[in-house]
């Protein structure tokens, strides 16, 4: 938690007098003082740093987020969500998957234990940004992306739609920009936290800031944290390990270089390979215990991640700006794995026999290459003042995919099972598969003051993508040219209304390969939005309300059949896939000391044959979460907490039939209590209703989510 976390209440009335009484002793000086005759000597006065504490936020007055122009909210003409550091602390967010489970819109699968897929609008989001640079990740190969920790952030920005113009290719779903922490501090700053949970989960994470020099030009922020957690799930259990540390220095009145690395290792045991089975043979369903875990008692899954950064940033005297970010990201996974195979087979409810003990080993690599600049600024014309930015982005992606299997025949019976089950004698390791995606792109975008209450935001990406890839003896080598237009108008209804409309295109190349082993075509089609958004309270409360109408060709859709001698999937292009629906989102300050969010979401996605499309998401989501710190005596107390709800989800199986979830809601709840300024505990509760529901239904599969939870956080400011 940053240093402001524990001291929130206090913000306004400790800030305001200070200010207040500095403002009123220099108009009440001397007139004598204030103008020295030109005989005195001038006195040089040490700089003096004017501190208070801030209220906590769960709003951002600007962004770049969407365009690269640094915009209020309501002046972006996208759906956009911030996650803002004081939020994530409330929620005791930890993880990627933590944050995107709560963002409005969005919606998550799972794979197995380790792999967590999300979506918006009904697609895939596979478009994420490290402080701005863009990369892409899948989880088909899992890298441990989704469970990277929160602890190094400083906050999460979501925009939801099509973002071509700052990502290039991609899924029209939603771009995440993951926003580092900065060392911005010329004074010893930092906090200690240490957490405890259900069952047996400890976290401790420290975070400090410091000058490296007496005038602070100089300073480094390190940020570390160790998470041990077993689960709900038997055997099951995750370490996770984070250090990071960046430096920054001002090189001038107008230039900051950072340098930066951060190292993330998780290491989980017993992990699940899918999940368990959700149908018998017979088409009846099973019922496995909460604590129910499919894997065999060998396995693991272990993943490691470095990543080294810099970023220049100069500004000019006219109003421009220059900025130049780069990254190296490294990142290795090996695991063993066991999945309880019975499509074929079946699985005899009588017997137990059936299922076929599918295990696998493998051992993966994936290099990452990032770099981008762009300047911006505003310029003079017919009149009036505009905005303008370009630049270029550059981004490699290299990867091998190391593995072997064992497929023996079934077992005698998977009843009673409780992981011990032995491990192969395993083969070799051999190349599965290799490549390198490679994407280059020049971008610019221009806001154009149209008149007084109106801006036209125009802009255009051109990426050349190329791919390299090696599986099964095939080599396979494929180049895109694409020219992705971005239009957005902006009408200022007054100063708290605005009303837009925007436009994008889409275009995805995709991995899916259809019965012959070739390639689908990229995926195509058109974005388009429009809606009205408001700021009130000096931008301190933002809302938005969004409808969007989503076309798309060549989208994939798994047919539920193997190419023969394979286990790859079979897919075709679905032509005319539409998806049309609405967002709505209330976040920020309420009144002082009562912060809240609100998202609400809808959409129906169906393809040219008017069927639905990844049918196990919710259609409509309903997300709210506050915390309030009264005013006056109680101001040390802080309560507050949310609901997620989601409707009803089902998938269908050729040979089972309908599988369907109810809809269901998850309640949480938290407590915060500040002892002194420097010291805080605080409580959360999470499920407080101890809701049954699976995290995970589709292919056939199923898991539980998280029971009931709860955990206590200590926190010491400095």
């Amino acid at each position: 938690m940053t240093r402001f976390a524990s001291r929130r209440s206090a913000a306004r009335p400790a800030l305001r007098p200070t200010l207040l009484a500095a403002l009123c002793a220099l108009a009440s000086a001397p007139a004598a003082a204030q103008q020295p005759d030109a005989g005195d000597a001038v006195t040089t006065l040490d700089r003096i740093d004017v501190r208070g504490e801030r209220p906590a936020r769960y709003a951002v007055d600007k962004t770049a987020a969407g365009t690269r122009l640094e915009l209020a909210p309501r002046q972006i003409p996208q759906s956009v969500s911030v996650i803002t550091r004081d939020r994530i602390d409330d929620q005791h967010l930890q993880s990627i998957a933590d944050v995107l489970g709560n963002v409005t819109g969005i919606s998550g699968s799972r794979s197995d234990s380790e792999r967590y897929e999300f979506y918006a609008r009904g697609f895939y989001i596979d478009n994420f940004q490290f402080d701005g640079i863009p990369t892409t990740m899948v989880q088909n190969w899992s890298y441990g992306d989704a469970a990277l920790d929160l602890a190094l952030y400083d906050r999460v920005e979501v925009v939801r739609g099509a973002t071509g113009l700052l990502t290039g290719a991609g899924n029209p779903s939603a771009s995440v920009n993951l926003v580092r922490k900065r060392a911005d501090s010329r004074e010893p700053t930092g906090s200690v936290a240490v957490s405890v949970g259900r069952w047996g989960e400890v976290r401790a994470t420290a975070d400090a800031t410091t000058p490296l020099n007496a005038s602070g030009t100089v300073r480094a922020r390190a940020v570390a944290s160790r998470h041990d957690t077993e689960s709900h799930m038997e055997r099951y259990e995750v370490r996770k390990t984070l250090g990071y540390a960046t430096i920054e220095a001002d090189l001038g009145e107008r230039t900051v270089l950072s340098v930066g690395y951060d190292y993330q290792k998780k290491e989980s045991d017993d992990v699940t390979w899918g999940g368990f089975p959700l149908w018998y043979a017979d088409g009846s369903r099973t019922d496995y215990p909460i604590r129910f875990n499919p894997g065999a008692d060998w396995t693991y899954w272990d993943t490691t991640v470095r990543r080294a950064f810099g970023r220049l940033e100069h500004a000019f005297g006219n109003g421009w700006r220059l900025r130049l970010n780069a990254t190296r990201d490294e990142t290795e996974a090996e695991n063993k794995l066991f999945y309880p195979f019975y499509t074929i087979y079946g699985f005899d409810r009588e017997t137990g026999g059936g299922v076929v003990p599918y295990s696998g080993y493998y051992r993966t690599e994936r290099e990452v290459d990032g770099a981008d600049a762009y300047a911006d600024g505003p310029f003079q014309a017919f009149g009036r003042e505009h905005q303008l930015v370009v630049g270029a982005s550059y981004n490699r992606r290299a990867y091998v995919n190391n593995g072997t299997f064992d497929f023996p025949g079934p077992m005698d019976s998977y009843h009673g099972w409780t992981g011990a089950w032995p491990e192969p004698d395993w083969t070799p390791l051999a190349v599965q598969s290799d490549g390198t995606t490679t994407q280059k792109a020049a971008y610019g975008a221009a806001r154009l003051s149209l008149a007084d209450p109106l801006t036209l935001i125009l802009g255009a990406r051109r990426t050349r993508w190329e791919n390299a890839h090696w599986e099964g003896g095939i080599t396979s080598r494929r180049e895109f040219e694409e020219t992705t237009p971005y239009a957005g108008l902006v009408y200022d209804i007054d100063d708290t209304w605005s009303a837009y409309a925007s436009y994008t295109d889409i275009f995805q190349p995709q991995d899916a390969k259809d019965a012959d082993g070739a390639y689908l075509d990229p995926i195509v089609g058109k974005s388009y939005e429009a809606g009205v958004k408001a700021a009130w309270f000096d931008d301190r409360l933002n809302a938005s309300l969004a409808i969007f109408r989503i076309e798309q060709d060549n989208l994939a859709q798994d047919t539920g059949q193997l190419r023969p001698g394979t286990n790859e999937a079979i897919y075709v292009a679905a032509r005319g896939t539409v998806s049309e629906g609405f967002d709505l989102e209330l976040s920020g300050e309420l009144s002082p000391g009562w912060n809240a969010t609100f998202g609400a979401s809808h959409y129906t996605a169906r393809d040219a044959d008017d069927a639905s499309i990844n049918t196990q998401l919710p259609r409509t989501t309903l997300k709210l979460f506050t915390g309030y710190t009264p005013q006056g005596a109680w101001n040390a107390l802080t309560v507050g907490g949310g609901v997620n709800w989601q409707n009803r989800t089902y998938y269908h199986d050729a040979t089972h039939g309908t599988f369907q979830q109810d809809a269901y809601a998850l309640v949480g709840l938290f407590a915060r209590y500040r002892f002194a300024p420097e010291l805080a505990v605080q409580l959360n509760l999470d499920n407080v209703l101890d809701k049954r529901y699976y995290a995970q239904f589709n292919g056939g599969y199923g898991a539980w989510g998280r029971p009931r939870s709860g955990t206590i956080t200590l926190t010491y400011s400095f």
